[in-house]
């Protein structure tokens, strides 16, 4: 697998997006500090799943999205993408990988994985066992270098632990021990619930034995209960009986007189149909006589448009005349001026061949000069790289005999340091011992106490839990009714909206109702407006109006013919107007339909409306009925001889004559006759809501003050566990620690015992190697000198040569300037010609557009003088078909108004036999009620006893006592004073005392199997332990085995060795490192100079790297510390070390860069954004 590329946009100083391509083998990220550079390596470290912003160098976490400057805006988010080359380590079937991080300045983050969102949990299995990871070896910072330079022996091994593999390990021990105290807690609140149901059971045992009493007890009253109930059931049905007679009587009258009913109405509805034909008829004469009027203005409006048209001809073909004259004579002018460009461009074209044959000449030899002043600087940088490296040389014998020095003058001051320290050690090993049998008293004392604090603990856990759950629960109907709250408040804005705004109305109407004309005062308003209509009954009423609905109601005429003149006017269209001090209102054409089967009223009394204008509503509504289903509909519709105009609730309309109407309605969610009662309805839930709301809160802020005083209990109680185990855990460690000093104190006299033996054989070898030192300081200070002075000499040398260089480069710059200035202006002359030549084709186009303009005019001129006279003849013969249509529907009204005075006479009989049939109506009625009654007493001792026996009333009668109803009576009494005698009973007594018992004997179960499995989770911590020591041996043996070897490589000699601080205690123990440089005796990484120390730990990293593999590793800045000869080893090493593994190098250093493949330099340009450049070094040849 190869990390291939790496694309990023926004994330911190990359404003744009940047893509690096990565090879194999070393790619360096340079750039001066500040640049951005190491922010590659945190673009890395992020898209690998770092969730700590400071471990990325932020503070939150949108600072790692571009901030902006002075010149370039803030982004809104920062994205990174990896792109991997599988060969089949990673778990996908692709053989190249995506993996994408995207964080938006609102906090919101996205994670993918070949452009298809995921979690951040996926790409952590993507990357699982690959070595690859944001805190593994992929990434090595100078951060990582520190926390092994500063850490303790004992911080120092999970650096180990990591490589070794055995963190998971470590995790899931540590998760383990969590489980078996979480066990143990567990067990004791079992062992608590069981006495609490041990000391329940007893007093739960008597109440069941009183609940069984009270059921015999209660079986014998319901028994007697049976038998009352029987009886009452009889007498009843006998009552019922005698009044069906009377009821089948009075039926028998009412059928007579609906007889005597339907011939007077027959005779009424033929005079009603005649009216409905008048009408059709002077409706149809109407419709026709609007077309014709409406063809009239049509043609009126057509002939002004041609008219005008003509007009507007006349005055274009003067201006095309005028137009041609101009552009004849600019094409003259552009032609002149042409030649005097043409000749201008001839001229400054053989300057500028002048000038570049001077200009190759000193080109030429400024190159000679150019090759002898690189010859002098690579002569200076040999004198220079010469003597840097024997000034290097002589410093470190010098700090090497420095050291030495120290090393004589503190060996001379131990020797008596030494006997006194073993003295002291071994004085100390008896005051340990005395102390560890102290401490193991107390400890036991202080383990009873946190025993008692942790069942205390448990009590108050339970209450607060119990607490919670009630204050969830309240929490969830008060932001119940809040989400209501808000729901409908946003509801009732939008209705509130949509009716000031007149939404649903036709565009005339809108037009109308917002105008503010000085006739805007006689507006009642729209039909819609002025009404009330039932819930159930809107869909009926909409049916039936309409286009009614925005029909508008005026005071007067005068005002409907202000308005109409407004919308001719403005051209908005037409609207219905219904002036209140003309219309003629209708009654509904048959009172007898009122009392039939599905009927509802008729429209214009269900409507509610202000008096004032209820004209309007009779006039629309007045004879339109309103029923309940389509069926009734129907069979009322052919009753009556399809003469009436019904609406159902559902929606369907008959009209007279037997059409019908009906299906789906594209209807909105609310229409124009409920927005207001919606409105109302909404402010009443709110208020409603509101009180609640209000009431809840209550509950709850006393519910907190409960729970607050709990949670204080509680936390007393957590005090008290804590503090208790926070004792016991402080006198564990102090004697661990105890048994630990004891044990280091008995080693340190051991230790400083041969420390003494070994430093008295050391001594003289110390002088003897600070004599040959000497020598070697004087030799090396005089080699220093003598490659000073070749340097100073190179120099002068190069300084001549720069200075010719730089006449030779003046003179250059100045050929190029005038050879500039003179290729501009010939430039300038050639865009003049061709802007002059594109100017002269524009006005010859223009010339023949002007001249097809003038043939268009004159041919549209002739089409519209045909027109006009054609359209003139046929407004003529419109007028007369007018007038003639008219006249027709005069006739009609008068035969109309006969017809209607007839109707009437036959309405005013109907009515007196109406009256009659009513009052039979009103006797059924009465029987029927009484009727109803009596079944309705019947039905509910038959629910009764069904409901309370299971029986019907003739089971009942067979199943009753055979007792006189006074001795019925006595025993119930008996049976009611025994019940009352047993005082409260507990129904669910028996079935809780059951639970209880089965509850005990499961908790008894449950707390032997987490005894089991106490002992369970202790053999798999047993089991883990060998599985760590055994993993973390060989881990160790093999990083010992490479870290001597990548020491010895990198420091050029010398030993490195890694030692376990108690190697009888290898899970827990610190890691030394001691190290032995060429030359020196063998030493503490702590005593190391600045740079030993970082190369030290470099080693031991690249020692991890090879015992655990990445694909690629990124270096950030960890050669800092090194001196240049550091840095050579350093960089010659990485480079052998790079054919196993990609590096990712982010250095500013020389030697490093010298082995890398490909380099890419950041720089941070002045509108505060990165820039990224690269070059591939093995493509760049040597310098000539």
């Amino acid at each position: 697998m190869q990390l291939k590329r790496l694309e990023a946009y926004g994330f911190k100083s990359f404003a744009d997006k940047i893509s690096i391509e990565f090879d194999k083998g070393i790619t360096a990220i340079v750039g001066p500090n500040g640049s951005g550079k190491s922010n590659i390596t945190d673009a890395i470290r992020w898209v690998l799943g770092e969730q700590n912003v400071r471990n990325l160098r932020g503070t939150k976490a949108e600072d790692i999205i571009f901030t902006g400057s002075a010149e370039r805006r803030a982004l809104g988010l920062a994205e990174v993408s990896l792109i991997f080359a599988n060969e089949g380590d990673l778990p996908v079937d692709f053989r190249e990988v995506v993996v994408t991080r995207r964080l938006y300045r609102s906090g919101e983050s996205e994670f993918y994985i070949n452009r298809s969102r995921c979690r951040l949990k996926d790409i952590y299995n993507l990357f699982a066992d690959t070595g690859i990871g944001h805190d593994g070896m992929s990434i090595i910072g100078q951060n990582r270098i520190d926390d092994i330079l500063n850490s303790r022996p004992e911080e120092r091994r999970a650096f180990f632990e990591e490589t070794a593999g055995i963190t998971k390990y470590r995790n899931r021990k540590r998760e383990t021990v969590r489980k078996i105290t979480d066990t143990d807690s567990n067990l004791v609140r079992v062992r608590d619930i069981i006495h609490e149901i041990e000391n329940q059971l007893e007093p739960l045992a008597r109440h069941a034995e009183r609940t069984r009493s009270y059921n015999a007890l209660n079986e014998s009253y319901k028994a007697c209960k049976l038998t009352k109930l029987a009886g009452d059931f009889a007498c009843e049905s006998a009552r019922k009986a005698e009044n069906d007679v009377k009821l089948e009587k009075a039926r028998d009258e009412e059928v007579e007189a609906s007889a005597q009913i339907r011939v007077a109405e027959a005779e009424k509805e033929m005079l009603d149909q005649g009216i409905l034909t008048i009408e059709a008829a002077m409706q149809e004469k109407a419709q026709e006589n609007e077309a014709q009027r409406q063809k009239i203005e049509q043609a009126e409006r057509e002939m002004a448009a041609l008219r005008e048209r003509q007009r507007q001809s006349e005055a274009a073909h003067k201006r095309i005349l005028a137009r041609r004259a101009e552009l004849s004579s600019e094409i003259a002018a552009i032609v002149a001026e042409i030649g005097k460009l043409t000749a201008l461009e001839q001229d400054q074209k053989e300057h500028l061949q002048k000038s570049e044959a001077a200009l190759r000449e000193e080109k030429e030899e400024a190159s000679k000069v150019a090759a002898r002043v690189r010859l002098c600087r690579d002569e200076a940088r040999t004198a220079r790289e010469k003597r840097a490296e024997k000034q290097q040389e002589f410093a470190q014998k010098q700090q090497e005999l420095a050291v030495l020095d120290r090393d004589i003058e503190k060996e001379e001051e131990g020797k008596d340091n030494r006997a006194q320290e073993i003295r002291a050690a071994k004085e100390s090993l008896a005051q340990y011992e005395k102390r560890k049998e102290k401490l193991a008293h107390e400890k036991e004392a202080q383990e009873n106490e946190r025993s008692a604090a942790r069942r205390e603990q448990a009590a108050t856990e339970k209450k607060e839990q119990e607490m919670r759950r009630a204050l969830r629960d309240l929490d969830a109907h008060i932001m119940a009714l809040r989400q209501k709250q808000t729901a409908a408040e946003s509801k009732v804005q939008v209705l509130a909206r949509m009716q000031q705004a007149y939404e649903g109305f036709g565009k005339a109407t809108k037009a109308v109702l917002k105008s503010h004309e000085s006739w805007r005062g006689g507006i009642a308003g729209a039909i819609a407006e002025l009404i009330d209509v039932p819930k159930d009954c809107v869909t009926a009423i909409e049916t039936a109006l309409g286009g009614s609905l925005q029909n508008i109601v005026t005071q007067d005429t005068d005002t409907a013919k202000a308005a109409i003149a407004f919308l001719k006017r403005e051209r908005l269209g037409r609207v219905t107007f219904l002036p209140l001090s003309t219309l003629v209102t209708r009654r509904p054409p048959d009172e007898a339909v009122r009392g039939a089967a599905g009927v509802i009223g008729w429209a214009n009394a269900i409507v509610k409306t202000e008096a004032a204008y209820q004209r309007a509503i009779d006039f629309l509504l007045a004879r339109t009925l309103v029923v309940d289903t389509l069926d009734h509909a129907l069979g009322l519709a052919r009753r009556h001889g399809q003469r009436l105009r019904i609406v159902t609730l559902g929606g369907e309309l008959l009209n007279p004559g037997g059409s019908l109407s009906g299906g789906s309605r594209g209807h909105a969610e609310t229409s124009f006759l409920n927005r207001g009662g919606e409105i109302e309805l909404l402010r009443t839930s709110l208020q409603e809501w509101h009180t609640e709301r209000a009431t809840l809160a209550a509950a709850k802020k006393q519910l907190i003050e409960d729970a607050t005083k709990v949670e204080t209990a509680r936390h007393t109680a957590e005090e008290a566990v804590r503090a208790a185990g926070l004792a016991c855990a402080e006198m564990r460690v102090n004697l661990e620690r105890l048994n630990e000093n004891f044990s280091e104190q008995q080693g340190k006299v051991k230790a400083l015992e041969e420390a003494a033996a070994r430093a008295s054989e050391s001594f003289a070898k110390v002088q003897n190697r600070r004599v040959f030192l000497v020598r070697a300081v004087r030799a090396a200070e005089q080699e220093v000198n003598a490659f000073t002075r070749a340097e100073e000499a190179a120099r002068e040398r190069l300084a001549d040569a720069e200075e010719e260089a730089n006449t030779f480069a003046a003179s250059i710059q100045e050929h190029e300037l005038s050879r500039a200035v003179l290729e501009q202006e010939a430039m300038r002359s050639r865009e003049h010609i061709l802007l002059r030549q594109r100017d002269k084709k524009r006005s010859e186009r223009a010339l023949i557009e002007n001249e097809q303009e003038e043939r268009d005019l004159a041919e549209l001129a002739g089409r519209s003088t045909e027109r006009l006279a054609s359209l003139s003849h046929d407004a003529k013969a419109w007028q007369e078909v007018f007038h003639a249509g008219k006249a027709a529907r005069d006739a009609l009204y008068a035969k109309r108004m006969e017809t209607i005075e007839k109707s009437q006479a036959a309405d005013q009989k109907t009515r007196a036999i109406g009256r009659k049939h009513s009052e039979i109506q009103a006797r059924i009625h009465q029987l029927e009620l009484s009727g109803a009654k009596m079944e309705l007493a019947l039905s509910e001792w038959q629910e009764t006893i069904l409901a309370e026996y299971g029986l019907t009333p003739e089971r009942a009668e067979e199943e009753a006592i055979d007792l006189p109803p006074q001795e019925l009576h006595a025993k119930m009494k008996e049976l009611e004073r025994q019940i009352a005698a047993l005082g409260p009973i507990n129904p669910n007594a028996v079935q809780e005392y059951e639970e209880l018992r089965a509850r005990h004997a499961f908790l008894d179960k449950q707390a032997t199997d987490l005894e089991t499995a106490k002992g369970d989770l202790a053999r798999i911590i047993m089991e883990m332990d060998a599985v760590m020591t055994r993993q973390f041996k060989e881990a160790f043996a093999k990083i010992q085995e490479y870290f001597a070897e990548i020491f010895a490589r990198l420091f050029g000699g010398g030993k490195a060795e890694l030692k376990l601080i108690d190697e009888t205690d290898v899970l827990n123990t610190g890691v030394d490192i001691l190290v032995v440089l060429p030359q020196k005796k063998r030493q503490n990484l702590s005593a190391l100079s600045g740079g030993e120390r970082a190369l030290t730990v470099i080693a031991l990293l690249f020692s991890f790297l090879r015992y655990r593999p990445s694909p690629f590793s990124v270096l950030d800045e960890i050669d800092a510390p090194l001196d240049e000869a550091n840095v050579a080893r350093f960089g010659s090493f990485l480079k052998e070390f790079a054919e196993g593994t990609q590096f990712i190098v982010v250095t500013h250093r020389k030697g490093t860069m010298e082995a890398v493949d490909t380099m890419y330099g950041v720089t941070l340009e002045d509108a505060g954004a990165s820039k990224v450049l690269s070059v591939k070094l093995d493509e760049v040849g040597p310098a000539s």
